[in-house]
């Protein structure tokens, strides 16, 4: 049997190694969590975090790793409380109200029939003991409190507010508390419990707000407490920062100084003592943080080098957890002067994936997501760019090399990194209309380069910097629509495409651009609707533009280009080339040409790609990448080879060999997960194909046991591949029929 295996291996193995054109995909990444809406820590190492469809996460380290705990509910929860380290509450959308006794191990789920709406949300939870609690539910259009006294089996409605909503509840001591709600005319307060009394509406500093929405509440003594809540950058309005002395009866807006001020939401508030403080929001130009050690007089931006909108914040003295979208949670050990990334792997969508080289490639996206792998994409570490304190969705990266790359993003930023992504710079500001967004950046060199993108609507503008991006010179209105791609194959001859069926070419590097001819357009055929969104050289003169429901080649460089027949009925987003092979994806449609764009095939698989692929690229050794929704990245490479077979996964992950080996019919396979993880187990052919799928879920820690039955397989040597968190380790098997 030993002879039989090795024969296989020797037979084998070497298609396997030079085999990178599969249309079988897997995916290698996907986000660790969903959007998180609140954090709750008992003490510096007991916490909790809630959000969407039901998550309910714990830790018991300081959050460190954190375990999935089973809610047995799909809804959004919004909110979390604990009386200590085993009793507690968690709250959520449609009247939901969830309690455990055992930290979180099991949940009871009530909903809770006294709140007038069925539909409502219950976005604040507080009990003062075992038996005697509020909540705080709101629809979009009237808002309640309630109380109860034996433990939440009974509810009683203490307040109604009609023909607005209610955002937020928070206690002090038992019986004093405070809520807020749509405006700055809904502000609450009670001191027995009961009882809730209206504050008069405070002035906004003599700003004009189009509305002044107020998001939550902290208190931090029988008088103080503070409010956060709405900002915008729209009409300068400037986030609304409320204070009372008096226990809640009257407030006062804390106008901030022009260097300080920010226009963006808060959505949460805390502090570690009577002056020092922080409120947390965005994300319009990203996560944002400010802090006060004065008592809320001065609140100063400081660095979040995140992307997402934080929505959750707690803490103990200078420890400082922070929760929210994307699956976000960071930690910070000084009151947010440094801040650690705790999410494995944040969520947004992947709209720029690039390989400058066989093993380092990157992906990047909404949020301001940037990943990177160093081993040839089996694993990614997962991250946000930040530059000038700034982290904002990025439409498009492009890499010289391993180190020198640039991201194209919203607000017209462009930013440049020089050491393989780890500190960037701004090359271009950032505007403050979020109608300005750079679309994507093409490079000749590290010098000589391309930004294209919009500053308004159907206004167009062209950049161009031959050092690096220290100057730049631009042209706009070139065309009078907005654009979203540019590619050069030297500097000379580029090609430029956007909204409306718009293309240019030009063959002096940018100083004029060309209107091209269209060849071969179908009858009725709408220029309007034929959007163009990606452009790339896939020879010396050949390019293919995808868009719309379309796909053009062009054999001149772009001066001429011809429509292609296929049977795309969506919007495609990307195209990239590599090894002979075109790659053209968008809105659930993958195709894939093999003779250098004239005929495509539909590649697009149903049970792995997750609707909308946003981006693409080939690697340097010929393996597909697609980039798609929350943080999914796809590949055609398999990993299969026997250079990691018998290590063990880090941190406690184990895969275990199968048995019997050889086998027939059936074989065990073993694993041990440290951790909960997100968990793949795949089987694979020595050509990399993909046969069977046994794993594809989150699980907690433990050890598991899948049983392997391949009946419609031939006797061969087969590949098991086990995936946690990104990193992947395989086994061979035999077999025998």
């Amino acid at each position: 049997m030993k002879k039989y295996f090795q024969l296989l291996v020797m037979i084998f193995l070497p298609l396997y190694l030079s085999f990178s054109q599969s249309t079988t995909f897997q995916k290698v990444t996907a986000a660790s969590y969903l959007e998180f809406k609140d954090v709750c820590f008992i003490n510096e190492s007991t916490g909790w975090v809630v959000g969407n469809l039901g998550s309910i996460y714990k830790s018991t380290d300081g959050g460190q790793n954190w375990q999935k705990q089973q809610s047995n509910i799909n809804s959004h929860l919004k909110s979390a409380f604990f009386l200590d380290e085993q009793k507690g509450f968690a709250v959520g959308d449609s009247c939901k109200f969830l309690s455990t006794t055992d930290g979180g191990s099991t949940w009871k789920v009530d909903k809770i029939s006294a709140i007038p709406s069925i539909g409502a949300s219950i976005y604040s939870v507080y009990f003062a003991d075992n038996l005697k609690g509020w909540i705080l539910a709101s629809s979009s259009s009237a808002g309640w409190i309630l109380s109860t006294t034996d433990g939440g089996v009974n509810w009683t409605v203490n307040l109604t507010v009609t023909a607005k909503s209610m955002n937020k509840m928070k206690f002090f001591e038992p019986n004093k508390g405070i809520a807020c709600g749509k405006d700055a005319a809904t502000i609450y307060h009670t001191s027995d419990g009961i009882n809730w009394t209206l504050a008069p509406t405070p002035l906004l500093g003599g700003f004009t707000y189009s509305r002044s929405d107020l998001r939550n509440i902290y208190i931090t003594s029988a008088n103080e407490a503070y409010i956060v809540g709405w900002g915008s950058l729209v009409g300068a309005q400037p986030t609304i920062h409320l204070k009372t002395v008096d226990g809640g009866a009257t407030w006062v807006y804390l106008s901030q100084s022009e260097s300080n001020r920010t226009y963006d939401n808060l959505y949460n508030v805390w502090f570690k003592d009577a002056n020092n403080g922080m409120a947390t929001g965005g994300a319009t130009l990203g996560s944002l943080v400010v802090r006060t050690t004065d008592g809320g007089q001065n609140w100063i931006p400081i660095k979040a080098p995140f992307g997402s909108v934080v929505y959750g914040i707690t803490g103990f003295g200078n420890k400082v957890w922070i929760s929210g979208g994307g699956g976000l949670l960071a930690y910070s050990s000084d009151f947010g002067d440094t801040w650690q990334l705790l999410t494995p792997m944040p969520s947004g969508t992947i709209y720029g994936i690039e390989f400058p080289s066989s093993l380092v490639g990157y992906a990047a996206g909404f949020d301001g997501v940037l990943h990177k792998t160093t081993d040839g994409g089996e694993t990614w570490r997962g991250g946000y760019l930040s530059a000038g304190n700034k982290t904002i969705n990025i439409q498009s990266i492009f890499f010289v090399n391993e180190n020198v790359g640039y991201a194209a993003c919203s607000y017209q930023m462009v930013a440049k990194t020089k050491d393989g992504g780890t500190t960037w710079s701004e090359i271009i500001p950032a505007s403050t209309s979020a109608k300005t967004t750079s679309f994507s950046a093409y490079f000749i060199s590290e010098d000589l380069g391309f930004v294209v993108g919009k500053l308004d609507d159907g206004l167009d503008i062209i950049y161009k910097t031959t050092d690096g991006g220290s100057t730049w010179t631009n042209k706009m209105d070139v065309t009078g629509k907005n654009l979203r791609d540019v590619a050069f194959k030297d500097e000379n001859n580029g090609i430029i495409v956007g909204l409306e069926f718009t293309a240019r070419f030009t063959t002096d590097g940018g100083t004029n651009w060309s209107i091209p001819t269209f060849i071969n357009l179908p009858t009725g055929f709408d220029t309007k609707t034929a959007n163009i969104y990606s452009v790339r050289f896939i020879s010396e003169n050949e390019a293919i533009a995808v868009g719309n429901k379309l796909i053009l080649k062009s054999s001149d460089s772009g001066a001429s280009w011809s429509y292609i027949q296929t049977a795309s009925a969506n919007q495609l987003n990307s195209v990239s080339s590599g090894s002979n092979l075109v790659y053209a994806v968008g809105v659930k449609e993958a195709w894939q040409s093999i003779d250098a764009g004239n005929t495509w095939t539909n590649i697009f698989d149903t049970t792995m790609f997750e609707g909308t692929l946003n981006s693409s690229t080939v690697d340097p050794n010929g393996n597909a990448w697609f980039g798609g929704a929350s943080s999914s990245i796809f590949t055609n490479r398999i990993w299969v080879g026997v250079e990691n077979e018998g290590q063990t996964i880090p941190h406690g992950y184990e895969l275990k060999q199968n048995y019997p080996n050889p086998f027939n019919p059936t074989t065990i396979i073993e694993y041990k997960l440290g951790n909960s993880s997100l968990v793949t187990l795949d089987v694979f052919d020595v050509l990399g194909k993909h046969v069977a799928k046994l794993v594809d879920a989150y699980q907690p820690g433990g050890n598991y046991s899948v049983k392997f039955n391949p009946e419609k397989l031939s006797g061969a040597v087969y590949f098991y591949t086990l995936k946690v968190d990104g990193k992947a380790n395989s086994k061979k098997m035999i077999l025998i029929k």
